[in-house]
């Protein structure tokens, strides 16, 4: 077995245990009868936000595709995301998602260098909006649940994260680390395509407007997110302030970003019940509203395979200018 393998095994291990430990705690019971409680029109409302996270997740895109001069409509960066996140579902590795949907986009923009960049600042505004958040809420909850130190940490992991984003817009800082670079280069360490990649991510530096509105939309996305939760819960019928979720699911959402499980399974149910089970959400019933959104978030992620088979234009690259030169 490769060492890639074995790490896949090891990580659905781990799902395996995770859920076979939560389920220990639920009353199968009351959570099918929860279930059979559901509301339909809140349900379809909660289908309505992830519907609307995924089109704010792609305007969002757009916009730093946009600012560098690419010529691809929101509706085909739509498609892309959808497929890329049904082949996420399909494959094994958790970046399978953001390759595939590389893939595409570079036969849509000609440019596999303005795929793989636009996507890697993509994914550090979201980090970066998900730990900020997750910091936000860690300090609202404070002691409160007896955890030690927890404003302590919180307020630290936002300061090394301000600082860090800080240094990324510094002019001396980065030509410090270019020489680090250069010798590394030279010496075959790191190779000149990644590091003609790293500096086209630098240069959205130069776009601080657009990279404000784009952390503010990732924000908004993440917000989305939250509520999704909050609305699939009052369809069981389950009540708790809409605080308790902006504080929790921040934290479980970087729990689950951690390599340690298959696409967060276990991760996001069991940390979701030890959480509301701090509020007096029984056990049965935090687990229905985790694995709710699980399901309907996974059925909303497999519309990307019907759009796949019917999707003629993806395997047909089109003649598009390259990006805009800085």
């Amino acid at each position: 077995m490769t060492k890639a393998g074995l790490k896949q095994l090891l990580k659905f291990g781990v799902s395996l245990l995770l859920l076979f430990f939560t389920l220990r705690l639920i009353d199968w019971r009351s959570s099918l009868d929860l279930a059979g409680r559901a509301n339909p029109v809140l349900v379809g409302a909660a289908v309505g936000l992830l519907l609307a996270e995924r089109v704010l997740s792609v305007i969002k895109w757009l916009l730093l595709l946009k600012i560098k001069g690419a010529h691809v409509t929101f509706w085909r960066l739509l498609v892309i995301n959808f497929i890329g996140g049904f082949w996420g579902l399909v494959l094994p590795s958790s970046v399978s998602a953001d390759i595939v949907r590389g893939y595409y986009l570079s036969k849509s923009t000609a440019s596999v260098s303005l795929a793989v960049t636009s996507m890697v600042v993509d994914r550090f505004l979201g980090a970066l909006s998900l730990i900020l958040l997750g910091c936000l809420s860690a300090w609202l909850v404070g002691d409160t649940f007896g955890l030690a130190h927890t404003r302590l940490i919180a307020g630290s992991l936002a300061a090394v994260c301000a600082l860090a984003t800080a240094l990324l817009f510094h002019n001396g800082f980065i030509h410090r680390v270019e020489k680090r670079i250069n010798p590394q280069t030279a010496a075959g360490k790191v190779s000149g395509t990644v590091r003609q990649w790293l500096g086209a991510c630098l240069e959205y530096r130069q776009y601080p407007a657009t990279l404000a509105v784009s952390f503010l939309l990732t924000l908004f996305v993440q917000m989305l997110r939250v509520l999704v939760f909050y609305v699939i819960a009052l369809s069981f019928g389950v009540v708790v302030s809409a605080t308790y979720y902006f504080i929790f699911v921040p934290l479980i959402m970087l729990l689950i970003m951690l390599p340690v499980s298959i696409n967060g399974i276990g991760v996001r149910e069991g940390s979701f019940v030890a959480f509301f089970q701090l509020l007096g959400v029984p056990s049965a019933e935090a687990f229905i509203i985790s694995f709710a959104v699980s399901v309907l978030t996974t059925l909303i992620t497999a519309l990307g395979g019907l759009i796949y088979m019917f999707d003629k234009s993806a395997a047909k690259p089109m003649t598009t200018p390259r990006e805009r030169p800085v």
